[in-house]
């Protein structure tokens, strides 16, 4: 909520307050109880808002690296840490000012005197929260953008397939998967995550499709770009890199070559299998020129037919789990 809701919605609160005493209590009492009551009322409803929020925001320490570096790249997480600090510091103060104040009302002699006390607290209460405005808009904002990162388990086998757009990376997710593959919102891209599972021997692990990040050069880039893909080592146990020898996915083989190697100097400590799709319409001279430029073991499959994706991908599955 915003600063303004949270200030409403206390009040508006304690407003309602009843407090039941007995007839024969003098008035002055009753007075005093109900405004003790109120301004508990405002503290309980402020501590509690702003001590949850700080408690149900995952802790950045415990995330998975991918994860952690994904929020850092979305919102930042030193600024989230300033900001949930923030919010840790007013709930405190919040509870403080309170208590002065009801300590305060035992001393009141007067109906006015009572009212004031507890008008005291409420602006000094409604100033403690003003002041975190920015720090609870951030959060706000926060929230919305954390809410679309794509849900991957980090701890689960994961084979992450790159190379330019069109070569038949989603194609390939599809053929290897054992269900539909799933699509989830990817905050870096335009496009969106293709996530593909299937269940082995091994147990369960995910093929997923990154459009956007593994398919153009890095020096094309964005900050936050660069530091999605840093994130993408976190998670890749292997890499199936395809190419189209044919082109007609609209880029060069030189193109795709040097991408591969930017790939691979990228992600050194990553497993990197390399594919020729296509290669029902790729003609021999476009094969050989492209085993020429990419070198060592080569997979060769037909990704719309499913031709090769099974060798391949078990292949693959074996590189993730050594």
């Amino acid at each position: 909520m915003s600063a303004d809701e949270l200030i409403d919605l206390a009040f508006s609160r304690a407003s309602k307050v009843e407090v039941k005493v007995a007839k024969r209590v003098p008035t002055i009492v009753k007075v005093k109880r109900k405004e003790t009551a109120r301004i508990t009322s405002v503290k309980h409803v402020l501590v509690d808002r702003l001590m949850r929020t700080v408690e149900d925001m995952p802790m950045l320490g415990d995330l998975h690296p991918f994860y952690r570096e994904l929020a850092d790249v979305l919102v930042g997480v030193d600024r989230l840490k300033k900001s949930l600090g923030a919010l840790k510091w007013a709930a405190e103060k919040i509870g403080e000012i309170a208590d002065q104040c009801i300590w305060g009302m035992r001393g009141a002699k007067t109906i006015t005197a009572a009212a004031n006390i507890r008008r005291e607290a409420y602006g000094r209460i409604a100033s403690i929260i003003k002041q975190i405005s920015g720090e609870l808009d951030f959060l706000q904002e926060a929230r919305e953008k954390l809410v679309e990162l794509p849900s991957i388990d980090p701890e689960m086998a994961t084979i992450v397939v790159a190379g330019y757009a069109n070569v038949g990376k989603s194609t390939f997710v599809k053929a290897v998967s054992t269900a539909k593959p799933r699509v989830a919102a990817y905050p870096f891209t335009t496009k969106e995550v293709i996530v593909g599972h299937r269940d082995t021997v091994h147990g369960r692990c995910q093929i997923i499709d990154t459009p956007g990040l593994l398919d153009r050069p890095l020096s094309e880039r964005n900050k936050m770009e660069l530091q999605a893909i840093t994130a993408l080592k976190h998670l890749a146990d292997a890499i199936v890199f395809m190419v189209d020898p044919s082109e007609t996915c609209g880029y060069p083989l030189n193109s795709q070559v040097n991408l591969y190697r930017e790939i691979l100097g990228e992600f050194k400590d990553v497993p990197i299998l390399k594919v020729l799709n296509k290669m029902d319409i790729a003609s021999q001279s476009q094969v050989e020129e492209a085993k020429k430029g990419l070198s060592g073991d080569l997979f060769e499959a037909v990704s719309s037919q499913k031709k090769g994706t099974e060798e391949i991908f078990e292949t693959a599955l074996k590189l993730a789990l050594a």
